[in-house]
C-alpha cells in the first residue's frame, strides 16, 4: 500500500495507511507551511471519528492534542486553530458517549495553562441539540470566531451555511445587547485557588499586604480586609455594608485604594460617571462589586444612584421603573456590594450604610511600596485564595449569628457580615474585628452632624446657666464655635436660624413662641431636648471654661469645644469682665 499524502521526510509517526488512501493531485512536498497544517490536522480529524466508533476514541483524542502541542507551532495561531478544531470534533464525535467533563479532563491535562479559560465549544447547551439554542449562542460569538464554527455547526444540525447565516443575522437584529457601541459586560469569574486556605491567615496576608502600599489609620486594614473577603460570599447575609473610603482633601491614596480592592473583591466592576440606569442594569444583570470613584463630582446632587446604593444594601433590595414603549413596570434588583471613594463625607443616609476607611495624605518620612497595577500578581493570587475559601465556608457563614456586642440597630447590621467573616476564619481576628468595630462606631457617632449639633447645643445651653434661647441667638453661638461646621455651614456662612430649625426637626424639636418675664421670642427650651440628649448623647461630664482673673478676651479666643458633654455647672463671669466670646456670644435678652 502506497502512502501518497505525505513525503517521508514528512510523515507523521501517528499517521495511518487507511485514512490516506484517496490520490492527491498535488506532491504533498510541495506544500506550503500553511498547507501542511491543514493536511495534518484534516488526518487527525478523521482519526477521532473513526476512533469514536470503536470505542478508542480518548485515546486519540490525547494523541491528538499531544501532537498539537509538540509538533504545531505557535507562530500565525495555528496552535490555537489546532487546538480549537481538533475539540470541536471531539465534541462532535464524542461527547454523547463520555460527557464533556471528560473531555475537558483530557484537554485541561495536555494544556494545563489553558484551566481558566471559558470553552464555548463544549458547553452543555451545545450537547442539548437545542437547534435554537445552539443558533442563539453562534449569534453572540464575534464576528470571526462566528466564520471559523459555522460550517461545522451548520452540517450538524442539517442545514446549509447559508440558512445558518439567516436565521444568525435575524437573531442579531433582534437582540439589543448586540446593538450599539462599546464592547459586552465583562466580569470573568476567579478561579478558586487549588489548595484549601486557613481563614486568619488569609486575612492577615490581606492586611499586610495593604499595609505596604497605603498609610491607613490604626484599623482601617482589618476594615479592608474583611470587607473584600465579604464580597465574595455577600449573598449569605441579609446585608452588605457599603466601604466609605474618604479623605479630606486629594492626594491622599482614595483612588490606589479603590485599584487594591478591585483586585481582591469579586466581580469588580469600577462605574465612576456611569448612568444610574446603567448601573441598577447591570446590578440586576450580573450582581457585580460595584467601584465608584470620584463620587464627590455627582453622588450627593443625585438622589437617585444614592437611593439605589441605599437599597442594595440590604438583601432583596430593588427599585421598580418602567420600560418598554407601553411603560410596564419592572423590578430591578440593587443587591450587590459597593465601593465608594469621595473626598469628604458620604450624605448621611449612605453613610449610616457604610463602615469607613478615613485616608491622609502621605507623610514625606513615611514610605510605602508603589502600587503598579501591572505587577501585582500577589495581589491576584490572594483573591483566588479568598475565592476559594469562601466557596469553602460558604455554608457556616449562611448560618453563621455573631455576637454584636454594644453595636445595635444599623450599625449591627453593618458589621455582622465581617464579624461572620472572622469568626470563621478564627485566630485572633473575632477580637481584632470587634474592637475594630467598636471603635470605628464610637468615632462615627461623635462625627454626626445631627449628633454633633446636639452636643454642641447642650453645651451652649449649660455654659450660659440658662433654660431657655431665641433662635436666632443659638444659631449665632453655633456659627462662633471654631472647628465646627456651624462657622462656614453653607456656601461659607454661618448657620442660620432657618437652618438649625431643619437640622433639628427630625428629632421633633421644633422652635416656637416662648416666654421670658414679660417679654416673648421664637426660639427653644432646654426641656425641649431633654429626649434627644438622653437618646443620642452620651452621659459625660465635662468643666466648661471658666473666665480669666483680668476679664480680658481676645476676639479669637475660645472655650475647650467638646461635643456630647454635659456641664452640670455653668461657668459664672467674673468680677472683672465679660465671659468668653463662646460661653457667651451675645446677651440673648437683647433680642426680645
Amino acid at each position: 500500500m502506497t502512502d501518497r499524502s505525505s513525503p517521508p521526510s514528512a510523515r507523521n509517526p501517528f499517521c495511518d495507511d487507511d485514512l490516506t488512501e484517496e490520490p492527491f493531485y498535488r506532491d504533498p512536498r510541495t506544500y506550503t507551511k500553511k498547507e501542511a497544517f491543514n493536511h495534518e490536522l484534516a488526518i487527525w480529524q478523521g482519526k477521532i471519528a473513526i476512533a469514536a466508533k470503536s470505542g478508542t476514541g480518548l485515546d486519540v483524542l490525547k494523541l491528538a492534542l499531544n501532537w498539537a502541542k509538540q509538533e504545531v507551532p505557535q507562530d500565525n495561531g495555528l496552535r490555537e486553530k489546532a487546538k480549537q478544531e481538533i475539540r470541536e470534533t471531539a465534541e462532535r464525535h464524542l461527547a454523547e458517549v463520555h460527557g464533556v467533563e471528560v473531555l475537558n479532563a483530557i484537554y485541561f491535562c495536555v494544556f494545563p495553562e489553558d484551566t481558566a479559560a471559558i470553552n464555548d465549544v463544549l458547553d452543555a447547551d451545545v450537547l442539548s441539540r437545542d437547534d435554537d439554542a445552539e443558533i442563539r449562542r453562534l449569534a453572540k460569538l464575534p464576528g470571526i470566531e462566528y466564520d471559523r464554527r459555522r460550517r461545522a455547526t451548520a452540517a450538524d444540525l442539517g442545514i446549509s451555511v447559508k440558512a445558518l447565516d439567516v436565521e444568525v443575522k435575524a437573531i442579531r437584529a433582534e437582540d439589543k445587547t448586540n446593538k450599539g457601541q462599546g464592547r459586552p459586560l465583562e466580569l470573568p469569574p476567579i478561579e478558586p485557588w487549588p489548595r484549601s486556605v486557613i481563614g486568619h491567615e488569609l486575612l492577615d496576608e490581606i492586611r499586610d499586604t495593604v499595609k505596604r502600599h497605603l498609610v491607613l489609620p490604626e484599623g482601617s486594614a482589618e476594615t479592608l480586609a474583611l470587607w473584600v473577603v465579604h464580597t465574595h460570599a455577600y449573598e449569605c447575609f441579609g446585608h452588605s455594608p457599603r466601604l466609605a473610603i474618604t479623605s479630606p482633601e486629594k492626594g491622599c491614596g482614595k483612588t490606589t485604594t479603590l485599584d487594591i480592592v478591585g483586585e481582591l473583591v469579586a466581580r469588580p466592576l469600577p462605574t465612576s460617571n456611569a448612568t444610574t440606569a446603567a448601573i441598577f442594569r447591570t446590578v440586576d444583570m450580573a450582581s457585580p462589586t460595584l467601584l465608584i470613584d470620584e463620587a464627590d463630582t455627582f453622588l450627593k446632587g443625585n438622589e437617585e444612584l444614592r437611593g439605589i446604593l441605599n437599597a442594595g444594601h440590604k438583601k432583596g433590595g430593588q427599585i421598580i421603573r418602567t420600560v418598554g414603549e407601553d411603560h410596564e413596570p419592572r423590578q430591578f434588583s440593587t443587591w450587590a456590594p459597593a465601593a465608594i471613594a469621595m473626598i469628604g463625607r458620604l450624605p448621611d443616609t449612605l453613610e449610616d450604610r457604610s463602615v469607613s476607611i478615613s485616608l491622609r495624605r502621605k507623610k514625606p518620612t513615611e514610605k510605602i511600596q508603589p502600587f503598579r497595577s501591572d505587577r501585582c500578581q500577589d495581589l491576584k493570587d490572594i483573591a483566588r485564595k479568598i475565592a476559594r475559601w469562601a466557596a469553602d465556608n460558604r455554608g457556616a457563614l449562611t448560618a453563621s449569628d455573631p455576637t454584636t456586642g454594644m453595636l445595635v440597630n444599623r450599625p449591627a447590621d453593618n458589621w455582622r457580615p465581617l464579624l461572620a467573616v472572622a469568626d470563621q476564619a478564627g485566630g485572633d481576628w473575632p477580637r481584632i474585628a470587634r474592637n475594630v468595630a467598636e471603635t470605628a462606631e464610637t468615632a462615627k457617632d461623635d462625627q454626626s452632624v445631627r449628633s454633633m449639633v446636639l452636643g454642641d447645643i447642650r453645651y451652649i445651653f449649660a455654659a450660659r446657666g440658662v433654660d431657655r434661647l431665641p433662635s436666632a441667638a443659638l444659631a449665632d453661638a453655633l456659627g462662633g464655635m471654631e472647628n465646627r461646621p456651624w462657622s462656614e455651614w453653607r456656601n461659607g456662612k454661618p448657620i442660620t436660624a432657618a437652618a438649625l430649625a431643619r437640622l433639628l426637626a427630625p428629632f421633633g424639636i421644633i422652635p416656637g413662641t416662648k416666654r421670658h418675664g414679660g417679654a416673648t421670642f421664637k426660639g427653644y427650651l432646654l426641656a425641649d431636648f431633654a429626649d434627644a440628649f438622653e437618646s443620642y448623647l452620651p452621659n459625660e461630664t465635662v468643666t466648661p471654661s471658666q473666665a480669666n482673673n483680668d476679664g480680658l478676651y481676645d476676639a479669637s479666643e475660645s472655650v475647650t469645644l467638646a461635643p456630647d458633654v454635659t456641664v452640670p455647672n455653668a461657668s459664672q463671669p467674673n468680677n472683672d469682665g465679660p465671659c468668653d466670646g463662646v460661653t457667651v456670644a451675645g446677651p440673648w435678652e437683647e433680642e426680645l
